[in-house]
């Protein structure tokens, strides 16, 4: 078999290109229905290519941030490079909007995706991945706007069909598109869902939607003693355990307060950490809380649920309702019942799987570097001209991501503030940097590169 220029592969896409627009288009459910919708609706859509690329690339030239890329060294507009992107924009719509989603439209995706990187065709091109999802957002409205505009008034239906098959589709593009800048910690496994019985995932969603808005009613309170009133006033805090709940009771400045110990963020211990002028502040994460209220500072519609406190003699009792409705318990039994009886579906063979501190050999070219995970902490890895080097991503002058600057020959540039370090030695060659890189050992095994 002839190998593959490079060229050649880039035009290809990643091999498994299809599988992962598939296993995507799956997870955001985006269905036949959807496809056939654009496919319906893709001469309306094609007739406002022109104003969607013009508009954008108006949008784009009148942010610095983004104009630079069309500009030339004396400062003047590369309009001939501005067409050929401009093209390439209209054809990647265009071909869009046929609702083709067939392995050659998933590879080319990927190749457009791979095209605004230093993973593309030409190594000196890097476009933030921000301004990618910008971009996709922008042609998002521009799409729904024409939709509206040719459709609302003749067949509303169609318009909303339409306009519900972009909208998903874009997330499965973005996806696509931004994949190139990181796999993350784990590779995905295209493993297929399970049938699943909703009916109990409902009912607990509805119970805490309404819980949230004080909706659920109490048949009675059930009285906890949380413990002697020398106990709070000599301590001013307290945390109870009652009715599988823990909850902080509180004797600030005269006044009682009982929230329950339960970040809305993540269910940090939040009625243990610091207290002060009203606030509380959760240990975990820093979301803050007022004590008299259980407001989120950041959101006073979201609040942690409070209880009333009585004094009884020398007894502080917290009253916790009792409520009407049985606990949903979530069975994995029950809510896999279907797929137990359901043929198992066989997946090919897929590559071995690696870890958060492994990568491919022949993913990572000369003059290119990745990231990865070694314990958690994130680390570069440099191909220079063969030889593997890894650092500490983090740039030690402001934290900057040293895998997403220049690699020059055994130098990495990082691409906040311009810092150098040799990467074979971890040495600070050029400020801002004062302290050098941390290094690793990388074991070349077969094709797996592994760092340690």
């Amino acid at each position: 078999m002839t190998e593959l220029t490079t060229q050649e592969r880039f035009k290809r896409g990643a091999a498994d290109a299809c599988r992962y627009f598939d296993f995507m288009a799956q997870f955001v459910d985006f269905k036949p229905e959807h496809a056939e919708a654009i496919r319906a609706t893709r001469f309306v859509v094609e007739k406002h290519i022109p104003d969607i690329v013009a508009d954008f690339y108006t949008h784009l030239l009148s942010f610095p941030a983004t104009r630079k890329h069309f500009q030339k060294k004396d400062g003047s507009i590369d309009q001939e490079y501005l067409q050929l992107r401009m093209q390439h924009q209209a054809t990647f719509w265009r071909r869009t909007a046929t609702a083709v989603f067939d392995e050659d439209y998933a590879r080319f995706v990927d190749y457009v995706g791979r095209a605004h990187t230093s993973q593309g065709a030409d190594p000196t091109v890097y476009i933030p991945e921000r301004y990618v999802m910008g971009m996709v957002g922008f042609v998002q409205q521009r799409i729904g706007a024409a939709l509206d505009a040719e459709l609302s008034a003749v067949d509303p239906e169609l318009a909303f069909r339409a306009m519900r098959g972009w909208n998903a589709l874009l997330v499965v593009l973005l996806e696509q598109l931004s994949r190139v800048y990181g796999e993350g910690r784990e590779a995905e496994t295209y493993q297929q869902p399970q049938e699943i019985d909703e009916r109990p995932i409902h009912q607990l969603a509805v119970e805490t939607y309404e819980r949230s808005l004080g909706m659920a009613r109490s048949i009675d309170y059930r009285e906890v003693i949380a413990g002697s009133l020398a106990e709070f006033i000599a301590e001013g805090c307290k945390i109870i355990k009652a009715e599988g709940l823990s909850i902080g009771v509180f004797f600030v400045d005269g006044k009682w307060h009982a929230l329950q110990n339960s970040c809305l963020h993540r269910g940090g211990p939040v009625c243990e950490g610091p207290l002060e002028n009203g606030v509380l502040t959760c240990p975990w994460h820093g979301y803050q809380y007022r004590i008299d209220t259980g407001e989120l500072l950041l959101d006073p519609d979201a609040r942690l649920p409070r209880y009333p406190v009585e004094v009884r003699g020398d007894q502080v009792v917290v009253q916790i309702p009792v409520l009407i409705r049985d606990h949903v318990d979530i069975s994995m039994a029950e809510l896999f019942a279907k797929a137990v009886a359901a043929p198992v579906a066989v997946e090919p063979a897929a590559p071995r799987q690696l870890a958060a501190n492994e990568f491919r050999v022949v993913d990572l070219r000369p003059g290119h570097a990745v990231q990865l995970y070694v314990d958690d902490a994130a680390v570069a890895v440099y191909n220079v001209d063969g030889t593997f080097y890894a650092t500490q991503d983090e740039c030690t002058h402001a934290d900057g991501p040293l895998s997403e600057g220049d690699l020059e020959g055994a130098t990495i540039v990082c691409p906040w503030h311009a810092s150098c370090f040799d990467v074979t030695t971890g040495a600070v060659l050029k400020g801002p940097a004062r302290q050098p890189l941390q290094t690793y050992r990388v074991v070349i095994d077969g094709d797996v590169g592994r760092v340690e």
